[in-house]
């Protein structure tokens, strides 16, 4: 019997000499595309390359379908790829199967980090698998509900060990996360790969209008605590390699990438 449906041929990547296959998904694969010709987040496949080997694993927090699993995977000595959006795991799972020499070297959780292990609500903003979903509603209040898993349960759970590098790209969820990884990262000191969302923060807060709210001040305030709890690392960075201090950080008006490290760039 013929099938009535068929796979489309999946996509060949090449990136920086490195090569692994896609599957040919419509809604992302302008991404692809755009990766492939060096188009798209070129100076986060650099920091990739400065700071993943082969000695040391990472965590990939807010993984989305697999951009920079499939790349640190041929880097690091493994991945652990943590992404709760139920559309986007699909779609990184698939993404995985498409390269089995590469397979055994990533473990892929559909979880979101957080301060409790157990059940949490993820929020739409404009549809699930978009790489925008957040721990935070922003501009609406859709959501469904999703696992949840604390850095404790998911290092036990995984056995995770030798990790040296983080990447945390949680579209706004970030600065409630770090406070509760504050333990993990002051001991492990990985070099913590972050990026900042302040006008997802800003959304958030006027998601419902309140003559108290004071969008710019509450998030002045989130992201001092958030700086103090990253205070033990030496250096930060821009992800050019260029040494920032932390007014830098609080400067950043809708996104910012830094990069906190005790490694001289």
């Amino acid at each position: 019997m013929e099938k009535s449906f068929e796979e489309p041929n999946p996509i060949n990547i090449s990136k920086n000499n490195i090569n692994f296959s896609v599957t040919s998904n419509p809604l992302t694969q302008w991404m692809w595309n755009e990766m492939h010709q060096n188009k798209w987040e070129e100076e986060t496949f650099k920091i990739f390359d400065r700071f993943l080997n082969a000695e040391h694993s990472y965590i990939d927090i807010g993984a989305w379908i697999g951009p920079t699993v499939l790349y640190g995977a041929h880097k690091a000595k493994h991945v652990y790829g943590i992404e709760p959006d139920p559309i986007a795991f699909e779609e990184l799972i698939t993404n995985l199967n498409l390269n089995p020499s590469i397979a055994s070297k990533v473990t892929c959780i559909n979880a979101a980090l957080a301060e409790k292990s157990g059940d949490i609500n993820l929020y739409m903003r404009h549809h699930f698998g978009d790489s925008t979903s957040s721990l935070i509603p922003t501009i609406s209040n859709n959501h469904c509900k999703v696992k949840s898993i604390t850095i404790d349960d998911l290092i036990t759970q995984n056995n995770i060990k030798e990790v040296n590098f983080v990447k945390m790209d949680i579209e706004g969820g970030e600065y409630f996360l770090i406070p509760f990884l504050h333990e993990f990262l002051k001991t492990q000191k990985p070099t913590l790969y972050l990026s900042l969302h302040p006008g997802f923060f800003n959304e958030n807060v006027n998601l419902v209008p309140n003559k108290s709210n004071d969008s710019s001040s509450q998030l002045n305030i989130q992201t001092e605590k958030l700086l103090d709890n990253l205070q033990f690392y030496k250096y930060i960075y821009d992800i050019f390699g260029n040494p920032v201090d932390r007014e830098a950080v609080l400067n950043v008006t809708y996104t910012g990438e830094f990069i906190f490290t005790n490694e001289c760039w």
